[in-house]
């Protein structure tokens, strides 16, 4: 009697574990999370369950790129100023400065006509600063080509967060 009641209790275990198999649903088939809560309270075997208590609010703002990135700090015709990045070849606050930033301008006005050259004077320094770039990738990648034609410069290059001017900026459009 014992040995039957061990066999149907085999028997049954498995069949459940069969339709247990069948009734989950596999990783192809669940549901793709729409936030970061969704992925972490979702329960999936064997991972055990979470709950996150958070407010609301919180929950909106999570995964927002907040306003002040990529916000339009003003318009001229069909050219806006944005936060962005520069390459920054010279800076200097000796009585020859001026004449050394004009200088390297020229140079990298020959070499990348289609990048601008920005000289400014904040005392006591001439700095040099050239590009508009969205993303401080896009200015790196700029900085190691011209680095690469004029390696004495690289000690003094950097790239630096500056209000860049974007033609024709369209803030839906990938980058």
């Amino acid at each position: 009697m014992s040995k039957l009641l061990m066999a149907t209790g085999l028997y049954l275990s498995m069949v459940a574990g069969v339709c247990a198999q069948q009734t989950t649903p596999s990783a192809a088939t669940r549901a793709v999370p729409k936030n970061i809560f969704e992925a972490l309270e979702g329960e999936a075997p064997g991972q055990g369950h979470v709950v996150i208590y958070q407010s609301d609010e919180l929950r909106r703002l999570v995964g927002v790129v907040s306003g002040r990135y990529g916000a339009v700090l003003g318009r001229e015709g069909n050219t806006s100023l944005l936060m962005g990045y520069r390459i920054q070849f010279f800076s200097g606050n000796t009585p020859s400065s001026k004449a050394e930033a004009q200088s390297r301008a020229a140079l990298i006005r020959q070499l990348v006509p289609e990048y601008n050259c920005y000289i400014s004077f904040n005392a006591p320094f001439w700095r040099l600063v050239v590009g508009d770039f969205l993303s401080m990738a896009q200015a790196r990648e700029v900085r190691n080509r011209l680095l690469g034609v004029l390696p004495a410069w690289s000690k003094e290059s950097y790239v630096i967060k500056d209000k860049v001017r974007i033609l024709n900026y369209d803030p839906t459009a990938d980058e």
